[in-house]
């Protein structure tokens, strides 16, 4: 999709995380999305629920082609198009040709692991002129070229941890039922896996070496998966043509942040204004030490670990009647059909903590606050937090789970009118009926006040 954008005028993608296309300029960093992405004539595209909605980006193997209409394109394609639609079009089966289609790829990175990919379609008829299929396979490994250390120790965690699987698969089949009727059902998969991210710290590498490290506490695996069942029904009724897609589209996608370093700092801001933290701070408040980070101050906060992980799902049911003039090159060519869908979705974000008892534990006796032999680690949780664990959530000390229905039925229809080989003039018009709904539920002990044992230091060290 950027070699795409970068021959597109008008067309931008969001590589920072999102893959938000825009085009013309019109996007949105939440809500509904304002550019649709179809695979042949399924809508895909997520909404922004909370963070990290990343959109899928198909591979591009047995790729016929990709389409890219700029402007509006409710007429035609209504699921969030108000800047306009990409379309992936899968090649299709024939009943009358056999082909086949093989790529393979070899690349090196210095100082990094081979990136290689490989990848075989075959279609052709099975009975001629009545039954024709096509299957294709495909598989890259992009290689990785940073290590990952452990944080405490220095030792090396994994070596060219940044490594990348890709897999795509698809199976389409065409039934020429009678001279007139056509069914089509196919089955798209897709399976992406990134072992880690592509950020290195500058404190442990060296570049002019080749030598890239990362101390990232925690490994950020990110996996992607989603199939795509269809089926499509053509009829020829003279000078017309009648069409029904039938879909169902399913995906989960996980990504998340390093919960380890985000809880270091979370629980530090309440430490160095407590009496669990006896080191000196300067005249600006800056801390000389902190005995969060310090093993010889307490040994035992050594090792803490938390994920932060952000998981996408989404359930869409499609289904699309449409009936289009046959003849493509007649003056008055037009469109017209009704549309349905029912879009599920869930979002969950998860910071797992089930060491935060322990870890706090240490650091409390290791600063001489102890709350005695006869503690649990509920109770330095209780202590620490004022509130203990969702027991919905039991390892989590924070979350936000969200549940949200999109349903929409639309009648659509467009037609133009070409006056000469220079001139045509196209009208259309969109109805439709659409409900939204969602529910939300967060928790955890992070979203509470820290205040049961240290209210009183705040107190008095308030100048």
């Amino acid at each position: 999709i950027q070699s795409l954008a970068r021959f597109t005028p008008g067309v931008k993608v969001d590589n920072t995380g999102t893959n938000n296309i825009s085009i013309r300029g019109i996007a949105s960093s939440g809500g509904a999305g304002t550019t649709g992405i179809y695979i042949d004539d399924t809508p895909i595209q997520m909404r922004g629920l909370a963070f990290n909605p990343d959109e899928a980006l198909p591979k591009s193997f047995d790729i016929d082609r990709v389409e890219v209409l700029r402007g509006p394109q409710g007429t035609l394609f209504g699921s969030g198009s108000m800047g306009g639609t990409v379309r992936y079009i899968t090649t299709k089966p024939s009943l009358t040709q056999t082909s086949v289609y093989a790529r393979s790829e070899l690349s090196y990175t210095q100082d990094g692991d081979p990136s290689y990919e490989a990848g075989v379609a075959v279609g052709g008829p099975l009975i001629d002129n009545k039954l024709g299929a096509r299957a294709s396979i495909w598989y890259r490994k992009d290689g990785g070229w940073i290590d990952r250390i452990n944080p405490d120790t220095l030792a090396l965690a994994q070596s060219r941890a940044n490594y990348a699987d890709s897999t795509v698969a698809r199976l389409a089949m065409v039934w020429a039922a009678t001279d007139n009727w056509t069914v089509t059902p196919s089955v798209y998969y897709e399976y992406l896996k990134k072992n880690d991210v592509n950020n290195y710290w500058v404190q442990y590498s060296n570049p002019s070496s080749n030598k890239y490290v990362s101390a990232n506490p925690t490994q950020l695996y990110s996996p992607d998966k989603l199939y795509l069942p269809a089926l499509k029904i053509e009829g020829n009724l003279g000078s017309v043509q009648l069409i029904s897609n039938t879909s169902y589209y399913h995906r989960e996608n996980t990504t998340g942040y390093d919960g380890t370093l985000y809880n270091l700092g979370f629980y530090q801001q309440f430490f160095a204004f407590s009496p669990l933290d006896p080191l000196l701070l300067d005249a600006g408040g800056v801390h000389l030490n902190d005995a969060l980070y310090n093993p010889d101050t307490v040994p035992g906060a050594i090792g803490y670990r938390a994920q932060g992980s952000v998981n996408n799902r989404q359930q869409n049911f499609t289904q699309e009647f449409r009936l289009q003039s046959a003849d493509a090159n007649a003056p008055l060519v037009w469109t017209t059909g009704l549309f349905y869908a029912s879009n599920r979705q869930q979002y969950l974000e998860q910071i797992i903590d089930p060491n935060v008892g322990t870890f706090l534990q240490a650091i409390y006796t290791g600063t001489g606050n102890s709350l005695g032999d006869g503690a649990t680690l509920d109770d330095y949780i209780l202590d620490f937090f004022g509130f203990p664990y969702d027991p919905a959530f039991p390892n989590d000390s924070y979350f936000l789970q969200t549940h949200a229905t999109d349903e929409q039925i639309a009648w659509f229809g467009e037609a133009s009118y070409r006056f000469t080989e220079r001139w045509k003039l196209t009208v259309g018009a969109r109805y439709a009926r659409m409900k939204f709904d969602f529910n939300s539920v967060t928790g955890g002990p992070q979203l509470y006040d820290v205040t049961t044992a240290l209210s009183a230091s705040k107190t008095e060290n308030a100048f």
